[in-house]
């Protein structure tokens, strides 16, 4: 935490980055063993990016974009690897609900497929960057940057506005997706979404309420994260669909793909109000 951060939000925010920095840190110190290591690296880029871009106008778009950038830069280079154990995450799971006997037989010789290519993203990975050590040390430094920042400036006004741009972002995403319903609308409202939910988590890590000028912000954190979660799924079936075209392309004698049942989703996609 900066030396100068002088407001008790500040500090806070101060502490919540640190906190965040160190878990990332950790999560890439395990991530060459454990995918879990990956999925909780990515979760932490996110959360330090969510508040950043909460307290970017506070703290100075010229000092917290290097550091978000350098932060993307870091996220972007675990994509693959993520998006690869979620299509084999997806695929057992669709596999362990096949109903009929032939279609299990068609994922059984689609996964040992599916899990070759993750082995061959890690393996690759790895000898691009062993041990994850650029990245480790990427992480490191940007701990250090987060230090620096002028947390002192930062107040729960700022957050507050912030998080009602944040809001209006997200509606105006959501709109724009259920009218189009284009994949590319689909993935731009489920990342708006994704950051609101996490920036209401740091609301209530922060002790802030959920206001402004006096009222109450129309906006219900468990809705924003029951809409993640959905939207969530639908992602994940998406990435599978187009791992499996890949897999009918490249494999001159793969198995016939399964004609594969979309899971059900727990609950429809509900416009929020």
């Amino acid at each position: 935490m900066s030396p100068r951060a002088t407001s008790r939000t500040g500090e806070r925010a101060a502490a919540l980055a640190t906190d965040e920095a160190r878990a990332l840190v950790a999560a890439l110190a395990i991530a060459p063993g454990d995918p879990a290591g990956v999925h909780e690296a990515r979760k932490s880029l996110r959360r330090l990016r969510s508040l950043l871009a909460l307290a970017r106008s506070a703290l100075g778009k010229e000092v917290v974009d290097p550091v978000d950038s350098e932060l993307r830069a870091l996220t972007k280079s675990l994509s693959a690897l993520r998006d690869g154990q979620v299509v084999l995450d997806t695929a057992q799971r669709m596999a362990r609900d096949a109903r009929a006997a032939d279609e299990a037989a068609s994922w059984d010789a689609l996964l040992p497929l599916l899990s070759q290519q993750q082995e061959h993203r890690l393996a690759d990975a790895l000898h691009d960057d062993p041990g994850f050590m650029r990245r480790q040390a990427q992480a490191h430094r940007q701990a250090e940057r987060l230090q620096q920042l002028p947390w002192h400036r930062l107040h729960g006004g700022d957050l507050r506005n912030a998080l009602a741009r944040s809001v209006r972002r997200q509606e105006r995403s959501q709109a724009v997706a259920l009218a189009s319903g284009r994949v590319d609308d689909l993935h731009v409202w489920r990342r708006r979404s994704r950051r609101l939910r996490m920036q209401l988590a740091a609301f209530r890590k922060l002790h802030l309420r959920l206001q402004m000028n006096g009222h109450a912000l129309a906006i219900a954190p468990r809705h924003i994260a029951e809409l993640v979660d959905q939207l969530g799924v639908l992602q994940d079936l998406a990435l599978l669909q187009q791992a499996l075209a890949m897999l009918e392309r490249t494999q001159a004698r793969a198995a016939p793909v399964a004609k594969r049942r979309r899971p059900a989703i727990p609950s429809p996609i509900h416009p929020l109000t």
